[in-house]
This record gives C-alpha cells, sequence and structure tokens, in this order.
C-alpha cells in the first residue's frame, strides 16, 4: 500500500483476479549449528523470502529478499541474537494471526510485495531489523526478551518536518507468561518499543519558522508503543485477542512516511487491535473467523488543514476475515478464505473491498 494519505489497494470499482502469493512470502531457511563447547550452543540463521507478484514482462522481476541473517549464542544465561530478525513489538499479533497463511486486505496483483493479511487492521507490521536480543533463561511459565533495534526515522508528509536523527538505537521488549488449566492452555503476553529521534538542525530551523513558536517535537520526539494479547485454547476450539496503543509509530508500516507525524511533524497517536476463533473438527479441517481494526486519532492540525489537504486522512480501516482449511498430508494445506475491508476517511466517505482467495501451503 501507499502513504497514509493514500490508498494503494484495488482501484476503486475495479474487479481484479490475480494469481499471487498472499501474506507470507515462499520461505527457504536454515539454521546452522556448531557442536555445544563450553556450555554454549552458537547458530547461524539465514531465511530467503521470495514471491511471484508481479505485473508485466520478464523484466519486472521479484528481488529476493533476506529477512533472516544472524548469529545466536544460547547458554545457561538464555540466548542472545546478534543479526536480522522480526522485531519484538507487534510480533506474538502477527504470528498468532490467521492471515498469515491467507491473503487478507490489498489482494490486488502488486508488483514486488505480497498481500497484507491483517496487516493496518488489527496491528501495526513488526517488520525485520537489525538488532541485538537477550532471550532469558526460562523461569517456570514465564519468559522475557529485550532488544536493542535500529532505529526507524520517521518522516512526515510535509517536507521538512520529519524526524531522521538516529542518535540511539529503539529499544522493544516482550514478557510471556504460558499457563495450562485443567484442559484450558493459555498464552499470554505483553510488548512495547520506544525510541527518541531527533531533527536536523535545518529542518528544526525550518519548523521554528514555520510553526512560530516554540514546541516539545520541535527538536525532537518520542516514538512509543505498547501492546498486550493472549491465546487460549480448550481441546478444538482457540480463541486469540491482542490490542495495541502507538504514539507516532505509524497505522500499518513502521517509521517512514507512514502517518506517524502530522503536517507540522507532531506525533499521531494510533490504536487497535483484532479478534479470533477458530475450531478443528479433526481429520486436519479447521474453521476460522477473525476482525480488527486499526484506527488514527487526529491532532488539531489535522482538523485544521482538512479542508484544504488534496489527499484524505486515513481514520481507520477494519478486516473482516473466514477462512476454512484442511491438511491434505501432514505437509500440504488446502486454503479457502473470504474478507472484508473497509477503510474510512476523516470528512472524506469510505470504500470497501471483498475478496475470495484459494490456496494451498507446503510445510517441510
Amino acid at each position: 500500500a501507499g502513504g497514509f494519505k493514500t490508498y494503494g489497494g484495488v482501484a476503486g470499482g475495479n474487479d481484479d483476479t490475480s494469481i499471487v502469493t498472499g501474506l507470507l512470502p515462499n520461505v527457504w531457511g536454515m539454521t546452522l549449528k556448531a557442536p555445544t563447547s563450553n556450555g554454549l550452543d552458537v547458530s547461524g540463521r539465514l531465511g530467503l523470502y521470495t514471491h511471484m507478484n508481479a505485473t508485466g514482462t520478464s523484466g519486472n522481476n521479484n528481488p529476493m529478499n533476506i529477512r533472516e541473517t544472524s548469529l545466536t549464542v544460547a547458554g545457561s544465561f538464555g540466548s542472545v541474537l546478534m543479526g536480522r530478525s522480526l522485531g519484538i513489538h507487534q510480533s506474538n499479533a502477527i504470528l498468532n494471526d490467521m492471515t498469515l497463511f491467507g491473503v487478507g486486505t490489498f489482494a490486488n496483483n502488486g508488483a514486488n510485495t505480497t498481500t497484507l493479511g491483517r496487516i493496518g487492521a488489527g496491528y501495526v507490521y513488526a517488520d525485520w531489523f537489525p538488532q541485538i536480543t537477550w532471550t532469558t533463561p526460562g523461569i517456570g511459565p514465564i519468559a522475557a526478551k529485550i532488544g536493542l533495534l535500529q532505529a526507524s526515522p520517521v518522516e512526515s508528509a510535509t517536507a521538512n518536518r520529519g524526524a531522521t536523527d538516529t542518535t540511539a538505537p529503539r529499544v522493544e521488549a516482550q514478557l510471556d507468561y504460558n499457563f495450562n488449566l485443567g484442559g484450558l492452555g493459555g498464552h499470554l503476553w505483553v510488548d512495547g518499543s520506544y525510541q527518541n529521534l531527533g531533527r536536523t538542525t535545518g529542518v528544526t530551523q525550518t519548523m521554528i519558522g514555520a510553526v512560530g513558536e516554540s514546541s516539545d517535537y520541535i527538536e525532537d520526539i518520542d516514538v512509543a508503543a505498547g501492546g498486550f494479547g493472549g491465546k487460549l485454547t480448550f481441546e478444538g476450539l482457540s480463541f486469540v485477542f491482542s490490542g495495541f496503543y502507538n504514539k507516532g509509530l505509524g497505522m500499518q508500516l513502521q517509521g517512514g512516511n507512514n502517518g506517524g507525524l502530522d503536517d507540522r511533524g507532531k506525533p499521531r497517536n494510533f490504536y487497535g487491535g483484532y479478534l479470533q476463533a477458530a475450531y478443528d473438527f479433526g481429520q486436519g479441517t479447521n474453521v476460522s473467523y477473525s476482525y480488527g481494526q486499526n484506527v488514527a486519532v487526529r491532532t488539531g492540525d489535522d482538523d485544521y488543514t482538512a479542508a484544504a489537504d488534496t489527499a484524505a486522512l486515513l481514520s481507520y480501516q477494519e478486516h473482516h476475515n473466514g477462512m476454512i482449511w484442511h491438511n491434505v498430508t501432514d505437509d500440504f494445506r488446502l486454503i479457502l478464505e473470504g474478507s472484508h475491508t473497509e477503510m474510512h476517511w476523516f470528512y472524506a466517505g469510505s470504500q470497501e473491498a471483498v475478496n475470495v482467495s484459494v490456496g494451498a501451503f507446503f510445510f517441510w
């Protein structure tokens, strides 16, 4: 999808048929482990991600995406990962999302991108970042991790309003709790993210002149987020809930020009979450349904400039998803999915999209 103020999905009124990869690209992952020595287990991970989503001739090839390349050292202290891997904040939300195996939102035949699943309508994409992350050894049912991640500059739709000085890394953390009570199994979590971003001297001077007054967000900004969720299972039934709130992080993707800042460079606030229920009938057949939405809290400047803006400000988007899948074998799954997405803009109406897809997965 495009920026915060534009719709990058199927054009209004279009009916499209596409042969595409869904939210999950093709994955070829390898983990190499050295023999245990001096109580340490050292391993390396390489994950190669590809897909087939492209239009046009063979000149429009899809680049290989190396999302994972890391070194992990594990011992009595837990484990330390150094390299590129999935971010911590919102990672449990996406890893428990059933649309990982489907198409979800924005199911057009886009080039060089997968579909979006529930990204932007239930959570913000965790994304893949260079990082140094420590995961503690298990303390009974409790596990925790904390990491220093590459900071993400945040831009504004207005030139010379962004915060791009990454003087310090982003800090992310997660706390997990697992339990089993009778036949009820559960996994609960909370996570968070924080980074401080500065502005260049030129941008600061431009903003002071344009805004006309001193402000606590002119020289630097704090970008922070918190999330929570859980998965409960009982016999064939499973239930997932997840929610988040963030300041300046964005509605769909993290950093960049994804709506984290208004036209004056002030951080916007966002919140959202999703609910999901699934039932396993046995013999490999499952049915599931989920609903989620992400909401932007408009700033005073958003209200002030709404009439003059040439592109409407996205207020919220919501996504309904139903899915049936059947495991023909332990490594081959067939999937039928139906979804409905609505996007609503401040003072500018709404738009909706309906998707029906069929597909298959191979696990090995």
